[in-house]
């Protein structure tokens, strides 16, 4: 049995080495030429050429699906979330037009950290339990999952299309800082808050994470676009308001980082899984 991701995972080519996992590149666009996430394109050297063109991104190339299909005998896909990216409705389309039947393709309804956590789940049951079973699994933690983003530019955001219309009037407010949300399961980025300083909109969103029952029983995922202070204040905060809470702080891909642009910050969490 083989697991196969995408890099919306934050999944990186070492760790996907490791764990025996083919980790598929998301694209990005940049200045006329196209990279693979992670593959051909650092997160460093990206935000450096963002600061002169404007980035797009799309989904991994069908043939490296294809041919990380046809090189198993048997496959679990986790995809990124379906609706903030192709990537899931590009692989079913491979797989019905084949009439591929060996794939299990999941939809992970989330990306980044989150996504990450349940990559790693699934690597450390895939050669114990039935691919049912591990899916089950990942459900049951999907069941308490919510994504949080501050981009640092909002028209990042905008210009991908993946704001839903009420979120996208943030994007002409002035001189503040614009939270938007994507709960489990959503299609679309929408408006959560907004606030005046990044204090402010951290401790939105922890309050919003306690109200809805976050405790030692999840994981947090603070992914951050090279902005180490709003990175450790966000850490710090969670510590000093959620006891015994297990948190992971993470560098975000180019292809992330062309969402929410250079400095943005993403919060998560999800429910861990418990065996």
């Amino acid at each position: 049995m083989k697991l196969i991701t995408d890099t919306g995972s934050l999944m990186s080519q070492k760790q996907a080495e490791e764990l025996n996992i083919t980790l598929l590149p998301l694209q990005v666009a940049i200045g006329g030429k196209n990279y693979r996430d992670y593959f051909e394109l650092a997160s460093d050297t990206f935000v450096e050429m963002v600061k002169k063109a404007i980035p797009t991104s799309s989904q991994p190339a069908i043939g490296e699906v294809l041919a990380a299909y046809e090189g198993v005998s048997e496959a679990l896909h986790i995809a990124m979330t379906k609706g903030l990216s192709a990537t899931y409705d590009s692989a079913l389309g491979i797989i019905e037009s084949h009439g591929i039947k060996h794939i299990t393709l999941f939809n992970s309804k989330t990306l980044a950290g989150t996504q990450k956590y349940l990559v790693e789940l699934a690597a450390s049951l895939i050669d114990s339990i039935p691919v049912s079973q591990i899916v089950e699994r990942m459900e049951l933690c999907l069941t308490q999952c919510q994504s949080f983003l501050i981009p640092s530019d909002f028209d990042f955001l905008r210009r991908g299309g993946r704001l839903s219309p009420v979120a996208a009037t943030l994007s002409g407010l002035m001189k503040i800082k614009p939270i938007v949300t994507q709960t489990e399961g959503s299609q679309k980025l929408e408006k959560f808050g907004v606030a005046r300083t990044m204090s402010n909109a951290l401790d939105q969103i922890i309050d919003k994470m306690i109200e809805n029952g976050v405790d030692f029983r999840h994981k947090i995922y603070i992914s951050h676009a090279f902005n180490q202070d709003a990175a450790k204040m966000a850490f710090e905060k969670v510590k000093a308001k959620i006891q015994n809470i297990d948190i992971d702080v993470l560098e975000l891909s180019p292809v992330m980082i062309t969402q929410g642009g250079p400095g943005c910050l993403a919060i998560q969490y999800i429910l861990k899984d418990r065996g």
